[in-house]
């Protein structure tokens, strides 16, 4: 193959992972948004892009060019989920479950609050409550919120 055909390809490559929201401009962007990994802001980028990201459609973009081998359990994506709300969360945005499709999505509204906050055109709130399953201990006098900007 020549060097021209490998960075067409390259270029190609780049061009779709931008398409699907999981391209490297994208993840970085998110990165300075969200607490996450860069595999979770994939998935924030994939469901950016989508009216509903389905679990398949997720685990095909994520891991689909690894060997059969090589593939987590698809249960990975829900696992991964879980975390991607909390994220999502701590930015005032909220995940919905679209039940009988296998799927999550973002609304309108919070797809363009996270994209201005991916622009720098809105900050990301600096501490937003949390809610938890389990009460937390109180904090110690003095103590400060954990938040994601300082």
């Amino acid at each position: 193959m020549a060097l021209d055909d490998t960075v067409r390809l390259q270029d190609r490559v780049q061009e779709l992972e931008a398409l699907l929201g999981v391209g490297d401009d994208d993840v970085s962007r998110l990165l300075t948004v969200l607490d996450a990994t860069p595999q979770q802001c994939e998935m924030v980028g994939f469901m950016l892009k989508r009216a509903v990201a389905g679990r398949e459609a997720m685990f095909t973009v994520l891991f689909g060019a690894r060997p059969e081998c090589d593939k987590p359990e698809i249960k990975l994506i829900d696992v991964q989920m879980v975390k991607v709300r909390a994220a999502l969360q701590k930015v005032g945005i909220e995940v919905r479950t679209e039940w009988g499709s296998g799927g999550w999505s973002l609304t309108r509204a919070d797809k363009a609050r996270l994209r201005a906050m991916m622009e720098g055109r809105e900050p990301p709130p600096a501490c937003s409550p949390v809610a938890s399953p389990r009460p937390s201990p109180l904090p110690a006098p003095g103590a400060r919120a954990a938040c994601l900007v300082p």
